[in-house]
């Protein structure tokens, strides 16, 4: 699930904005991330973009979809933002570009979403597949949408992001990882304030939790990753 992804089920057919978001980073000794976020908001029925995703249906109702498209990744490992000596010594990681099949179902009880993602540009040989459940409260002009989800990644994915090879290891002295798949259990609380009729906030926090193979590589000591992010929206 990307971040902030809830309040696309409730942002008006097409909305543009601008945000910022912070997120603690897995890594030892690792510096925290503070970034930009472009909002865009675009469905006409048959092609979408949502911020860092965009596709188009192949089936589409109004209660359920099937879609195609893209997704960047935005996972990565830079070892200069590493203040470890250790972890300065690993190869890079970088971020990618993923292909995904999601099916969409909204019911008068929530809304249920499931996908399937691939990495395209041979980074990681990522597959991902995520499922989640979200419960929309309106409550006059505010909205909030509490989610919880849960992702499976690959071996590759994990041994990518959080594996140790045994160069890096006889460089970096940190014992060789070799990382299968495993899940990653979260939960999103999103909210959104309608200021005007054609401006809205909207803000949220965002809790992953690594498991098995990911949350025991030698590069992390935090396995409970945190994502706050807010920003503005102008809805057309």
């Amino acid at each position: 699930m990307t971040l902030g992804y809830a309040l696309s089920a409730a942002a008006d057919p097409t909305s543009l904005g601008v945000g910022v978001g912070w997120t603690d980073s897995p890594y030892k000794k690792y510096s925290s991330n503070l970034y930009p976020i472009p909002h865009i908001d675009y469905d006409n029925g048959s092609f979408f973009i949502d911020d860092l995703s965009a596709g188009a249906y192949i089936y589409h109702t109004d209660n359920q979809s099937i879609s195609i498209g893209g997704r960047y990744l935005t996972n990565e490992f830079k070892p200069h933002d590493s203040s470890n000596h250790k972890l300065k010594k690993l190869d890079k990681r970088y971020s990618t570009l993923l292909a995904e099949i999601e099916y969409n179902l909204n019911t008068s009880w929530g809304s249920f979403s499931s996908n399937v993602g691939a990495d395209v540009l041979d980074e990681s040989n990522s597959i991902l597949v995520n499922a989640d459940y979200t419960l929309p409260v309106a409550e006059g002009d505010l909205i909030l949408l509490p989610t919880i989800g849960i992702n499976w990644a690959n071996s590759n994915h994990n041994n990518y992001y959080y594996g140790i090879s045994h160069k890096e290891s006889n460089r970096s002295k940190l014992r060789y990882h070799n990382a299968d798949n495993s899940f990653t259990p979260y939960a999103e609380l999103g909210a959104q304030y309608k200021l005007t009729n054609h401006f809205a906030t909207y803000g949220g926090i965002h809790i992953d939790k690594l498991t098995g193979d990911a949350a025991d590589s030698p590069m992390v000591d935090n396995s409970a990753i945190t994502s706050i992010y807010m920003g503005v929206s102008y809805n057309f």
